[in-house]
């Protein structure tokens, strides 16, 4: 669990230069506003980490795992489109 919330906060992270660095328009403009991915990310990092502490691993469902890893990587186009709305 530790390793999906690392490897998606990492991708999270050049995600955001990636696009804050101009890679949508003028290579010479830096946008900050894609910078907002890593907030929403970090929101779902928190929802992640009270879905998964309460209760005991050998309880929690197949599902539930499941849904919990994706959380983390469906935050970040959800980030990406929410900083478009400012850009």
């Amino acid at each position: 669990m530790i390793v999906n919330i690392i490897l998606s906060g990492i991708v999270a992270l050049i995600i955001a230069w990636f696009f804050a660095d101009g890679a949508l328009g003028d290579g010479n403009s830096f946008t900050p506003e894609f910078f907002l991915i890593l907030p929403i990310w970090f929101i779902g990092v928190l929802l992640r980490l009270k879905m998964t502490s309460n209760g005991k691993l050998e309880n929690t469902s197949y599902f539930h795992l499941l849904f919990n890893n994706l959380l983390l990587w469906v935050t970040i186009p959800i980030g990406y489109f929410c900083s478009l709305l400012f850009v």
